[in-house]
């Protein structure tokens, strides 16, 4: 009833993809996408998220597939019940980049200002559940003195919370973040459409590039790709180290992955290394394929801290550390985020999980590596 509080056309983006409708008898179609879509707004917002579901069976279900499956999330994950609310809302707090899954009791309540909070994904747009025994005798009664139970009193109850989700992210003046709805009844249906004029006026968009474009702002980030690496341990303490990298398109998030043998690194730090030049390379063959040079795009290399204190070192003589140095040089800037990067327990598919093969990847846009 009051004007808004918050320059939200500023400070906020609403953005719904274009995903597939919810049905209960392909839900794994459904969880698919979805995980999907998070993978790449998580890429794209460095973590520092907000996952909120309107079912325990949803959360689980995308769960399953960040931690071990084809949709690998790197950030470092918390979900709940892990462990009491309190707790996790300070371990979100006090843990850099980090990402919180969450059911309806985190939609209200939850008071996360600044940085640490940059992104809100909402799954589906949460009506009450009607089976609940005091919903249904409510909407029982609403239809039985001839209104519409739907339209006075489940629409009203959604729209508040779903505000309530939204109303998450921005804080304080200087907050700055997007929320995302994943649920395409926010457009198909003229009630999604009534709740999304009933949101705080932020900017809407359905175009991923938009994301990216707030993000780059927000961040103050020159990269177009990012580049994610890992030291894997052999499976035994002879075994030499393996090395995994994950490159990423951040204009629309598509990605594709690739693991290496160690040929020398005797340690987990020169594995990361090792992995870095090696998919450096790989985004310099991919770039001159499609006639473009290296000096036109940033990249940001996302390691872990110890790899990225080595990596830093510019007066040196070590072997490895040159070759990185060299390759590092042919681009217009290289950035290097610190981040304790989950390691997958499984191994991930060979396929590119955002595109059709690796070919997607590089010739997307007649030819752009973008």
């Amino acid at each position: 009833m009051l004007p808004a509080v918050f320059d939200y056309g500023r400070q906020a983006l609403l953005y719904q993809p274009a995903l597939p409708a919810y049905d209960w008898r392909n839900a794994d179609r459904y969880y698919d996408a979805v995980a999907e879509e998070m993978t790449r707004l998580l890429e794209a917002s460095r973590g520092r998220a907000l996952c909120l579901f309107t079912s325990w069976s949803g959360l689980q279900q995308v769960r399953d597939r960040l931690v071990d499956g084809a949709h690998f999330s790197i950030w470092p994950i918390r979900f709940q019940g892990d462990a009491p609310r309190d707790a996790l809302l300070a371990w979100f707090k006090e843990t850099p980049y980090s990402v919180l899954l969450a059911t309806r009791s985190f939609w209200e309540g939850v008071d996360i200002p600044g940085d640490d909070l940059s992104l809100v994904v909402l799954d589906k747009m949460p009506f009450p559940t009607p089976g609940d025994p005091l919903h249904s005798a409510r909407m029982s009664n609403i239809d039985e003195s001839g209104q519409s139970s739907f339209g006075n009193y489940m629409l009203p109850l959604m729209t508040l919370a779903l505000k309530q989700g939204f109303g998450r992210l921005i804080r304080r003046t200087t907050d700055q973040g997007v929320v995302a709805i994943l649920d395409e009844r926010l457009t198909s249906k003229g009630y999604g459409r009534q709740a999304r004029q009933d949101l705080p006026p932020a900017r809407f968009s359905r175009n991923f590039s938009d994301v990216h474009q707030f993000f780059r702002h927000a961040l103050d980030s020159q990269a177009d790709f990012v580049l994610n690496v890992w030291a894997l341990a052999g499976e035994s303490a002879a075994s030499p180290w393996r090395w995994r990298w994950q490159l990423l398109r951040l204009q629309d998030g598509k990605s594709d992955v690739q693991e290496g043998q160690s040929s020398q690194s005797t340690n987990s730090m020169r594995a990361e290394i090792e992995a870095a030049i090696a998919g450096l390379q790989d985004l310099r063959n991919r770039v001159e394929k499609v006639n473009r040079t290296t000096d036109q795009f940033g990249v940001e290399l996302r390691c872990s801290p110890d790899a990225m204190q080595q990596m830093q070192i510019v007066d040196t003589q070590e072997g490895l550390l040159l070759q990185w140095l060299a390759e590092k040089a042919r681009w217009k800037r290289v950035d290097l985020l610190g981040v304790n990067l989950m390691v997958a327990t499984a191994q991930p598919a060979a396929a590119d999980p955002f595109g059709d093969s690796a070919t997607d990847f590089e010739l997307a846009n007649d030819g752009n590596p973008f």
